[in-house]
């Protein structure tokens, strides 16, 4: 138990960073630690009843007969996300750990509960990806700094030269590449046969070297992967991975998909991109040198939506989207107070109604706000979740891949590609 419960202290209990904030903590679960996190349990500071009742509600869901999901690993991360929200923006993390989203979540953590960082690659745990149609591998496991994991779509469906669309899924501050499995991209290319790979850059800065010594070693070990259908996916500081990876790397991304973070314009001062070096801002020469990046950003309502910076123009314009120019007072006076709900809650601006759409996923209201190129096409998109605190919600994976979708890059020109096609 003390295993577990070290590894939750880890991977859980130091997600205390808000809108890409990180905690400067990042050890992996010493003795000290854990008797911390055990005394705040016995102390009730972070345990309820009613946490009890919600983990409670987590095992009758799954139909499975074990003590993890009522034990203090899950309790800790209701803790968390009760507080992981804005209070100032209204978040209500009491009623939020009792929603249809919540328990979604916290059953994704299962796994990573019960059988903690090492036991990862346990058979039974590579059992529950295979139901999902996913083969699980872990790399570089004795490496705590840069292990990942891939999941790989297997069935019947697929003919030997079938060829899947990649999604890098990057994890923000203080998580693991584990944790980062229950972010929704790894589920969803079960369904939607898309290889997914998780870095564990526990140092987020050296993401830049990361992607490529990744690529070479899915190219060497023969992975069926489509190599013009390559797209980066973030939350908190993998959203600012997944912004860096964009103008670094425009030439291998058809498509990125930042969230749980602010867009980052440019700065003059600023140092160039490089490894050991994730930026808040960019050079300019960044943004002009890079091709043309369709991108999504979402987020919570109560966390880092709706937008508060004009930085969003730089991305606009770099997925070659039009849209009206938008001053620092839209944002400060009148995107707080327009009548059009999805201005008011992604803080854009729209010219008419068919920019924007509100969906309903897992009891929440997805306000979704689109921009279109010349040709017609949306190459810069919004999402904007109501009441939700920071942490992934459990269907924002599928509206990025929906996104994700329309777009290839060509692999010798390097121009970006609309193909309208969401059937791999």
């Amino acid at each position: 138990m003390k295993k577990i419960l070290a590894t939750m202290v880890a991977g859980i209990g130091l997600l205390v960073f808000m809108s890409g904030c990180a905690s400067q903590t990042d050890s992996i679960g010493t003795e000290e630690e854990t008797a911390i996190f055990e005394d705040s349990v016995q102390n009730d500071s972070i345990t309820t009843e009613e946490d009890m009742d919600m983990t409670e509600k987590i095992d009758e869901t799954r139909g499975e007969s074990t003590m993890l999901p009522t034990e203090p690993g899950y309790n800790f991360f209701v803790g968390y996300l009760r507080g992981a929200g804005r209070a100032e923006k209204g978040y209500d993390g009491n009623a939020f750990v009792q929603s249809e989203a919540a328990r979604q979540i916290f059953s994704d953590l299962y796994y990573y509960a019960a059988y903690g960082l090492s036991g990862q690659d346990d058979p039974a745990v590579l059992s529950y990806w295979k139901s999902l149609g996913l083969e699980k591998k872990v790399y570089d496991m004795d490496d705590k700094d840069r292990m990942w994991s891939v999941f790989t779509p297997v069935g019947e469906q697929y003919d030997e030269d079938h060829q899947f669309p990649v999604v890098f899924c990057l994890h923000g501050h203080d998580n693991n590449i584990f944790l980062a499995e229950t972010y929704g991209f790894a589920r969803l290319g079960g369904s939607e046969g898309v290889i997914t790979v998780i870095p564990w850059a526990k140092d987020e800065d050296i993401i830049v070297e990361e992607i490529p010594r990744i690529l070479d070693v899915l190219r060497d070990e023969g992975y069926p992967m489509d190599e013009s259908r390559i797209y980066a996916a973030g939350f908190s500081k993998g959203g600012m991975a997944a912004q860096t990876v964009a103008l670094k790397y425009s030439d291998i991304f058809a498509a990125v998909a930042p969230g749980g973070c602010g867009p980052f314009g440019t700065d003059e001062n600023a140092s160039p991109i490089s490894s050991g070096n994730l930026n808040w801002s960019f050079r300019p020469e960044e943004f002009e040198n890079a091709s043309a990046m369709p991108v999504l950003f979402f987020g919570g309502s109560c966390d880092s939506m709706p937008f508060d910076t004009v930085s969003v123009n730089e991305w606009i314009r770099l997925a070659g989207a039009n849209a009206p120019e938008m001053p620092d007072e839209w944002f400060s006076d009148q995107a707080p107070t327009s009548d059009n709900e999805v201005e008011k809650f992604t803080g854009l601006k729209f010219d008419s109604q068919n920019q924007t759409e509100v969906r309903q996923y897992d009891g929440q209201n997805y306000y979704i706000g689109s921009y279109y190129n010349d040709a017609g096409i949306c190459t810069f998109r919004a999402v904007s979740v109501e009441g939700a605190p920071h942490w992934p919600m459990p269907s924002e994976a599928k509206v990025v891949w929906e996104f994700f979708s329309q777009f290839s890059r060509d692999k010798d020109t390097h121009e970006l590609v609309y193909t309208n096609n969401t059937e791999d």
